[in-house]
């Protein structure tokens, strides 16, 4: 699905001067990263772009390079004629921003490493092999041929290790190895973004990190590590469901887990789970059984009920899948 060329890059950007760019909703370090780093590569090229998200970033991530220029639909007050859209395996991914910032047949550009991509856009570079978008947004920028400054370096860097969990996962590959020593080769500050995405909480951060450590339980003899956070725990931690990005992977920590899963009621009535797996589930597959997705061995949802029914229906699912039975129908 990949049809990006030079000269079609250059089509698309020819007569073009003002960009939306926008990544999936719950956007985690790859698409802030990826966002920011082609954002910066456009202002270069003399081009106006403006990221917008429909979720609020990450308070990990606001030490990147224009970070702060990142606006909600809400704030946005003007329509625009062409796009970015990045890490969405689908324009529904992106929430309310087409319908809030596209004006009708807009024009559509999609840079994604999503296995399940739906094919949507006008001009695509969609490689599942890839190990995060920003890595193929460094490709880009580099077909270009933009400098790349520190500050892009530094965005892109922190996109390729937030979706490599830090280079442990298992869509390292010694190219995503490469990509990243040029990375930091060019400017990117490898121990400051290891240590802003890794190394540094806050109080309420840790606070309910306590709370849905205590709510660990297992399924499938040990086989799935579960945690759950209400909206009273939240309450009692003083946290929003921003200080929860990364709890999940101490539910996959958990010694003889293959599978870890964290369900969080954001608001009521409103439920969203992260998935991880070590690859004995796709837990793309699970997800997208709730409308959610994402890869193999990492995906998430988002979904409008009661927190019990939900995460009960979760957890069937990921039963199921670890055992080898048939997929039950969600909801």
């Amino acid at each position: 699905m990949n049809d990006v060329t030079l000269e079609g890059l250059e089509a698309f950007l020819a007569g073009r001067e003002e960009f939306l760019v926008t990544a999936h909703i719950d956007p985690d370090g790859d698409a802030v990263g990826s966002c920011l780093g082609l954002k910066l590569a456009l202002d270069h090229m003399g081009k106006t772009a403006e990221v917008v998200l429909d979720s609020p970033v990450p308070a990990a991530l606001l030490f990147l390079p224009a970070a702060s220029t990142i606006r909600r639909p809400d704030h946005v007050q003007k329509k625009f004629d062409s796009a970015f859209v990045l890490d969405s395996s689908s324009l529904d991914r992106t929430g309310s921003v087409p319908e809030r910032c596209l004006n009708p047949g807009a024009k559509i550009a999609v840079f994604d490493h999503h296995w399940g991509n739906d094919g949507f856009g006008d001009i695509r570079l969609v490689n599942p092999e890839a190990s995060a978008t920003a890595e193929l947004v460094y490709d880009v920028i580099d077909l270009l041929h933009i400098p790349i400054s520190p500050e892009i370096a530094e965005c892109l860097y922190a996109g390729i290790l937030s979706d490599t969990g830090g280079f442990r996962y298992a869509n390292t590959s010694s190219r995503t190895l490469r990509v990243a020593a040029r990375l930091v080769e060019r400017g990117a500050r490898a121990p400051v973004v290891a240590e802003a995405l890794y190394a540094t909480k806050t109080a309420p951060s840790l606070r309910i990190l306590g709370l849905a450590l205590a709510s660990l339980e297992t399924r499938s003899g040990g086989r799935i590590g579960a945690m759950t956070i209400s909206r009273d725990m939240f309450e009692r931690a003083g946290a929003t469901p921003e200080d929860a990005d990364g709890i999940v992977q101490y539910a996959k920590a958990l010694a003889g887990a293959r599978v870890g899963v964290l369900v969080q009621e954001v608001a009521p009535n409103e439920i969203r789970a992260s998935l991880r797996s070590d690859g004995t589930v796709d837990v793309n597959e699970v997800a997208s059984l709730f409308g959610g997705g994402g890869h193999r061995n990492a995906a998430g949802l988002r979904v409008r009920g009661d927190l019990e029914r939900v995460r009960n229906d979760l957890y069937e699912a990921l039963d199921r899948a670890m055992n080898g039975g048939p997929p039950p129908s969600a909801g």
